[in-house]
């Protein structure tokens, strides 16, 4: 584990609001991922956000979502970013990744409460995770979530690049759905959610992330179960700046803390 920066001193870090934290850039022996984690100055932290990137991301991803990361920090919050073994849409590599991280995570700070933000590429992932129960996850937000992996083979040939490096269908993706059984958050079950309270930022100006045929016929089946979901629609386009809501995102961990 390193403090992540240039070599020489240490630097002091701080958020907008002048909370001090440590940055460690870490490569998670069992899963052999990159992870970047953000540790604040002054509390002994019992609760840990993962942020899971979108497509073409990585570990460092987060920076560029530097308002979130830091009032997750303010409000005491480690915050954890992994690589994912990159554009992997949460499959089983991408998922031992995550809970090799969490594991690596809870060996060093005392957290009993886990979170989980998926963005774009990063909320089929995060559904994922939440599905396999090899965490016990406190709650989830999606961030324009990419929760059809039809809908992005659809969209364009690099999408469908990503979905053949994870998957392994053929070149006319005609066995696409079979290949994807199990990790298309479009067609899991509610009761795959079930104890975990959602909430959900999507906008219909996002042509990504579909609200009309994807992302709310989702939280309406979700609720139909009785899953504890909310869909918040934003404006803009995909993961415009109104997605990233950040006091909304720490009260809602906070109600679950």
């Amino acid at each position: 584990m390193t403090v992540r920066d240039e070599p020489g001193d240490v630097p002091v870090r701080r958020t907008a609001q002048l909370t001090r934290y440590d940055e460690y850039a870490v490569t998670v022996p069992r899963a052999d991922d990159r992870a970047v984690v953000a540790v604040p100055h002054g509390v002994t932290p019992s609760a840990v956000v993962y942020y899971l990137h979108g497509r073409t991301g990585d570990e460092r991803s987060i920076d560029d979502r530097f308002g979130l990361r830091d009032g997750l920090l303010d409000a005491g919050y480690v915050v954890a970013a992994p690589y994912l073994h990159g554009d992997l849409w949460g499959n089983r590599r991408a998922q031992d990744a995550v809970v090799a991280l969490d594991e690596w995570v809870s060996q060093r700070w005392p957290v009993t409460r886990r979170f989980l933000i998926g963005e774009s590429m990063g909320g089929n992932a995060a559904a994922n995770a939440v599905r396999l129960r090899e965490v016990a996850w406190d709650g989830l937000v999606l961030v324009a979530p990419s929760l059809s992996l039809r809908a992005v083979w659809e969209l364009g040939e690099h999408g469908r690049d990503t979905v053949r490096d994870a998957f392994g269908p053929a070149a006319d993706g005609h066995d696409l759905e079979p290949r994807t059984a199990g990790w298309d958050a479009v067609r899991h079950h509610p009761e795959d959610y079930a104890g975990v309270p959602i909430r959900v930022y999507a906008s219909s100006e996002d042509e990504v992330a579909n609200i009309a045929g994807v992302t709310g016929p989702w939280v309406e089946m979700l609720r139909r179960d009785s899953v504890s979901v909310e869909l918040v629609e934003v404006s803009g386009e995909h993961v415009s700046e109104d997605h990233f809501r950040t006091a909304e995102v720490v009260d809602f961990f906070e109600t679950l803390r």
